[in-house]
């Protein structure tokens, strides 16, 4: 019957076809059945588990399993994932070098700008905000400031240690600040080797204490793909709020 058309009628009939295609394929990849790995029990669209059928997720999004949590794979950088929002689009990360368990445990990377699938999330629907700095930091001097807490005095249990003699004979000093930190807040002698973000809902106390820090970097940082989602790989995104975003070309893209 399509032999028979106008070759316009027939080019028509061809788009709508594609479209069609299109439409269903991202129907199915809509109607996956959910998947779940570890404590994350609901990975559906647009997150897709290694394995799953092609035609389920966006790869873009693509989990994979490791030593029994789901993980995600950032230009080589794994973070384990401890919570999937879909109510806000958002997805909730912890580095792998961070262990429950061990309170001297660190950090295994610097906090790095995110690609165009994900971007952070600093306020909530009230426009609280929600993720602070941890700041690693090496001083060449002792600091005696209530901001820096000296990370030497960390044993793991999570306690201050007594005995404070390796601190005289290092060549270096460390201290960790959990807070909004700019460049005029950090002392001459000192340089900032490691930054992390932590959405923790906790206070904003100077005088935090190893246990308090350790909950910071266990607990993670949120990240939202609803940018990566809606404006895609060419666009810059804007993103005013959990439901409020702006896509804007590319100059010269």
């Amino acid at each position: 019957m399509v032999r028979g058309l106008p070759f316009t009628a027939r080019l028509i009939a061809l788009i709508v076809l594609v479209l069609v295609h299109k439409a269903c394929s991202t129907e199915n990849t809509h109607q996956c059945a959910p998947s779940s790995y570890g404590i994350i029990q609901n990975i559906s669209y647009p997150f897709r588990l290694k394995g799953d059928p092609e035609t389920c997720g966006d790869p873009r999004y693509e989990l994979v399993c490791e030593n029994n949590q789901a993980a995600f794979d950032y230009l080589g950088r794994k973070y384990y994932v401890q919570e999937i929002n879909y109510n806000n689009y958002t997805i909730r990360v912890v580095d792998k070098g961070i262990q429950k368990e061990n309170y001297s445990s660190t950090p295994s990377y610097s906090l790095n700008l995110f690609d165009n699938r994900f971007v952070t999330t600093n306020y909530n629907e009230r426009r609280i905000r929600t993720q602070r700095s941890v700041v690693f930091m090496s001083c060449e001097k002792l600091v005696n400031t209530p901001f820096y807490l000296d990370t030497s005095t960390c044993t793991d249990n999570g306690e201050y240690s007594s005995n404070s003699s390796s601190i005289s004979h290092s060549k270096r000093y460390k201290y960790v600040s959990v807070r909004t930190i700019s460049v005029k807040d950090v002392k001459d002698s000192c340089t900032v080797e490691k930054i992390i973000l932590t959405s923790w809902p906790g206070n904003d106390n100077p005088n935090i204490s190893c246990t308090e820090v350790h909950n910071e970097l266990v607990y993670g940082f949120e990240l939202s793909w609803i940018c990566g989602i809606n404006c895609g790989r060419d666009r810059h995104c804007y993103l005013f709020d959990l439901n409020h975003v702006q896509c804007v070309s590319k100059i010269g893209g």
